[in-house]
């Protein structure tokens, strides 16, 4: 009996063996099908589960000219994911009782402008302040800015809008908010990072970016432009660090949510008052807290997410709180990518472990519904699968003519050049694909699909 039951664990250990290998493979094929369709340079990728970082792994290139892999461990630059940085920083002062998210920011910042002494951090890292998104002063990019009150000195606007009363999305609110973290703690604002939030959490390779301190770990930037890739200068983005402006790799933006996960870094009332909608004056909710935009993957799932585009970067952090998942992506080119519909679309692969499908084959004409902003229009094309994989090839001019098909366990995906699209198709080849952003407030596929897609006899 006991050699049956070792028998019996060896067998299952086998089958969870070949499904992770198999669900590898497909990683692998998806990754190498998003960037041919895409023309990107690298892809970097990590999932953490229950605290820790299951996979990661790069592909394509962080520097083109010298045929230089992607690694897991190749910095590239955060853009805007930079702002749930500063928001942990901002979750830990609130755990610890040194601050409060609607004080005015006067108690914390002697020095601020009158125009914003009265604005609190619920305010600023929610986007209701109505600060501008960037400084109005010409010239921010051409110099090293070394302390963050320097920094400050270049946010000088009048309010788009009374406090409170309306959203517009403001990196420059984060560059406060940084001076927030400075004078409730007593530390500069990158000691703070580092041996407060970093340190504590396993963070080991981010740091605010230094164009002049740039090492081989670091991955060359490039810009997509109209289907052409071009490599790019870094730019001096020391004025705006809190918001937008570190190195990282996906390994450490996964291990972030660490301190979000009821292990006593960040309490559990500030982690849901982090995550919870600030809503308007006029029963808007925002989808955004502090920082963090809440929102639904395409499964219905509830995200809690930010995305990052600058110069030489398209980056994404996801967390799914009902599966203690969370997955990053991080890209070293600017691009127009839907970057949370591809990566909710990878992290299928981790939540939907261990489930195997029959592999589809078929070759079959159909008629293709193309709902743009100048309204529905009909097209026709053709769909071709060998064994899960394959294309679907359409009348529709530009990027929509021909893109690969790959079958996932809970549907499929489409491959394009903004990135990967959700497909699904039943068995009468009647199906959609969808395509979308973030800060939903219900699942995507109840929103009208981008095509539609049925048989013909």
């Amino acid at each position: 009996m006991r050699n049956l039951f070792q028998q019996l664990i060896i067998f299952l250990c086998c089958i969870s063996f070949s499904a992770q290998a198999q669900d590898s493979l497909q990683i692998n094929s998806l990754a190498a099908s998003f960037l041919k369709q895409t023309k990107l340079p690298g892809l970097s990728l990590a999932v953490a589960k229950g605290g820790n970082v299951i996979y990661a792994k790069g592909f394509g290139f962080y520097n083109v000219e010298d045929n230089r892999p992607m690694l897991p461990s190749t910095r590239i630059r955060t853009a805007s994911v930079a702002k749930v940085l500063t928001a942990t920083a901002l979750g830990r002062l609130a755990t610890e009782g040194l601050i409060d998210f609607d004080t005015p920011i006067k108690n914390y910042i002697p020095y601020i402008n009158d125009t914003y002494a009265n604005l609190t951090v619920r305010q600023l890292a929610g986007h209701t302040s109505g600060l501008k998104h960037r400084p109005s002063k010409g010239g921010h990019q051409n110099r090293q800015y070394n302390t963050i009150r320097e920094t400050l000195e270049i946010i000088d606007a009048p309010l788009l809008f009374e406090p409170g009363t309306d959203y517009k999305y403001s990196s420059a609110a984060f560059n406060i908010l940084a001076a927030v973290i400075e004078g409730a703690s007593g530390m500069l604002y990158a000691d703070y990072m580092q041996t407060q939030v970093f340190e504590p959490l396993n963070i080991k390779q981010t740091s605010p970016e230094n164009i002049n301190e740039l090492t081989d770990m670091d991955a060359a930037i490039y810009l997509l432009k109209n289907g052409k890739l071009k490599r790019d200068k870094p730019t001096n983005d020391s004025y705006k660090i809190p918001g937008a402006s570190f190195r990282s790799t996906p390994s450490d933006l996964v291990k972030l949510m660490n301190a979000y996960t009821g292990q006593g870094f960040i309490s559990k009332e500030v982690v849901k008052d982090m995550f919870t909608s600030n809503r308007l004056p006029n029963g808007e909710m925002t989808q955004v807290g502090i920082a963090w935009r809440s929102s639904f993957d395409i499964f219905g799932n509830r995200v809690i997410e930010h995305a990052g585009s600058w110069l030489g970067a398209r980056t994404v952090l996801v967390y799914y709180p009902d599966k203690d998942l969370s997955i990053s992506l991080m890209v070293n080119a600017q691009c127009p990518l839907l970057i949370e519909e591809t990566a909710h679309i990878f992290a299928q692969f981790f939540i939907n472990e261990n489930q195997d499908i029959p592999k589809v084959t078929l070759n079959k004409e159909v008629q293709v519904l193309y709902n743009s902003k100048k309204g529905q229009k009909k097209h026709l094309g053709n769909i071709f699968l060998d064994d899960g994989q394959g294309i679907l090839s359409t009348d529709i001019k530009g990027y929509l003519a021909s893109n690969s098909v790959i079958q996932l366990k809970n549907g499929f995906v489409l491959c394009t050049m903004y990135g990967l699209f959700f497909m699904e198709m039943d068995a009468n080849i009647e199906g959609n694909v969808y395509a979308y952003y973030t800060m939903n407030k219900r699942n995507p596929i109840e929103e009208e699909p981008l095509l539609e897609l049925s048989a013909l006899d």
